[in-house]
């Protein structure tokens, strides 16, 4: 998917429910098909613009702007995200063109490390640190056999 993007702040988007750190939010126009929608809602996903990448997770509304045929739409997403997106320039009002792709298994330590929540981030860096030693132990273990 791809097309250029404004940001609605989740606070404007969901004053009664709110959105978990890491998640963002896309018309369900973006993706057609229901059973596409339904295994691609929770799962984890790229957004890449032509300054940076970030992982966030994908969930789905009917209430936000936009259709592929248009090219132009809504999301809602986190600040330091939006940030990141843009590079942390300082200009960051204007809409910009996004590419969603699904988060491939080679990429999961990349989604452990920067999850916008400190707790998560950081048990997400003991894990990763943790299968690293683990593997450098088992490999240890057969070069001195």
């Amino acid at each position: 998917m791809k097309g250029q993007f404004t940001r609605v702040s989740p606070a404007a988007f969901a004053e009664k429910i709110g959105i978990p750190a890491g998640w963002f939010v896309i018309s369900y126009r973006w993706m057609p098909l229901r059973p596409n929608r339904r295994l691609a809602h929770g799962r984890w996903f790229k957004i890449k613009s032509s300054q940076g990448e970030i992982f966030r997770i994908l969930r789905f509304s009917a209430s936000l702007k936009g259709t592929p045929t248009e090219g132009k739409g809504e999301i809602v997403i986190d600040w330091p995200g939006w940030l990141d997106l843009f590079d942390r320039a300082e200009d960051v009002d204007g809409p910009i063109e996004l590419e969603f792709s699904e988060a491939q298994w080679w990429q999961w330590p990349r989604l452990a490390v920067s999850h916008p929540d400190p707790t998560i981030r950081l048990s997400g860096i003991l894990g990763v640190v943790s299968v690293a030693l683990g593997v450098l132990s088992i490999i240890l273990a057969v070069i001195a056999l």
